[in-house]
C-alpha cells in the first residue's frame, strides 16, 4: 500500500518521464528499421543495421568509445575513492573546508572542455609556461596531449568533472562507517594496507560501483566533451551519430538511429551483466 501510494504522489512527474522517454525510444527504433522515415528509403527494412555490422569504421569508433569510458570512469572511480577516504580521515575543521572539491561539480561538462583546452593545448597555459622556463621554443613541441589519436584529452577532461562526484558518493556511505572498526582490527594485528582492503572497501563497494556504472555510461555517450576536444578519427559514436543525423542528407538518419539504438541496447545489457557479476562476486565473499 505504501509502494501505491508513492507512486500516486510521483505520478505528476512520473507519467510525462516515462510517456516522453518510451515514445523517443520507440519513435528511434521504429526508424532505425527504415519505417516512419522522412524520405523515401531505398534500401529495405533493416538496412542501416545490417551496413553498421558489415562496416569496421564502427566497430572502430565503438573500441574507442568503450575505450575512453572505461578509462575515464576507472580513473575517476579510483581517484575520487581514494581522496574521499583521505578527506574522511581529517580532522572536522579540515573535512569542513575540503567541501571546495565540489566546485567541479557546479561546472557544465562543456565548461571543463574549455578548462582543458586551455590549459593542456600546444599554445595553452602550460605550453606557456614551458617555453618561458625555456623546456621549448615552439608550441609545436610541446607534447600534443588534447589531440593525438589516443584520446588522453578526453580522458583527462572526463576525469577532472567526475571525480568529485565518485567523492560524494563514497563520501555518503563513509559517513555511517564505525571507525572502532579500525581500532579492533588494529588490536588484533591487522596492517594498515590490510584493514584498507579487507573492512573499507567492501563498505564503501556498493557506491564505488554505482559511480562507474554512472560515469561509464555517461562517457561513453556523452557529446559536450568530444565535440570539443574529440577527433574526426578516431570519433566517439554520439560524435558520428550527431553527424549522420543533422549534417548529411535524411537518408542516413536510419543509419544514425541504428547506431544509437545500439548504444541504448548495450548500455542496458552492460548494467545487467555488470549487476549481475558483482552480486555473484558478493555471495561469493559472504559464503566465504
Amino acid at each position: 500500500m505504501k509502494t501505491q501510494t508513492l507512486f500516486l504522489h510521483l505520478s505528476p512527474l512520473l507519467i510525462p518521464y516515462v510517456s516522453l522517454f518510451c515514445a523517443g525510444v520507440v519513435l528511434a527504433a521504429v526508424q532505425s528499421v527504415g519505417l516512419w522515415s522522412p524520405v523515401p528509403l531505398p534500401s529495405g527494412l533493416g538496412a542501416a543495421y545490417t551496413r553498421l555490422w558489415s562496416s569496421p569504421w564502427f566497430y572502430e569508433m565503438f573500441g574507442f568509445s568503450l575505450y575512453v569510458a572505461f578509462v575515464s570512469a576507472l580513473l575517476a572511480t579510483g581517484g575520487g575513492t581514494l581522496l574521499a577516504c583521505g578527506i574522511w580521515g581529517m580532522p572536522a575543521l579540515l573535512r569542513r573546508m575540503s567541501v571546495i572539491y565540489k566546485a567541479t561539480l557546479i561546472l557544465p561538462h562543456i565548461a571543463i572542455g574549455f578548462i582543458v583546452l586551455v590549459f593542456c593545448s600546444q599554445t595553452g597555459v602550460l605550453a606557456s609556461l614551458a617555453r618561458l622556463v625555456g623546456m621549448i621554443t615552439l608550441p609545436v613541441q610541446f607534447p600534443n596531449i588534447l589531440y593525438g589519436g589516443n584520446g588522453f584529452g578526453l580522458i583527462l577532461a572526463y576525469t577532472y568533472k567526475e571525480i568529485p562526484f565518485a567523492i560524494l558518493m563514497v563520501l555518503g556511505l563513509l559517513a555511517g562507517f564505525d571507525r572502532r572498526l579500525f581500532d579492533c582490527a588494529r588490536m588484533l594485528g591487522a596492517s594498515r594496507v590490510r584493514i584498507f582492503f579487507c573492512i573499507l572497501v567492501p563498505s564503501i563497494a556498493p557506491a564505488m560501483h554505482s559511480a562507474f556504472i554512472i560515469l561509464f555510461l555517461y562517457a561513453f555517450g556523452a557529446f559536450d566533451i568530444p565535440y570539443l576536444l574529440g577527433e574526426s578519427k578516431p570519433a566517439m559514436l554520439s560524435i558520428e551519430v550527431y553527424n549522420l543525423y543533422f549534417k548529411r542528407d535524411l537518408t542516413n538518419r536510419p543509419l544514425a538511429l541504428a547506431m544509437l539504438m545500439l548504444m541504448f541496447c548495450f548500455s542496458v545489457l552492460f548494467i545487467m551483466i555488470y549487476s549481475r557479476v558483482v552480486s555473484s562476486l558478493t555471495a561469493r565473499e559472504r559464503k566465504l
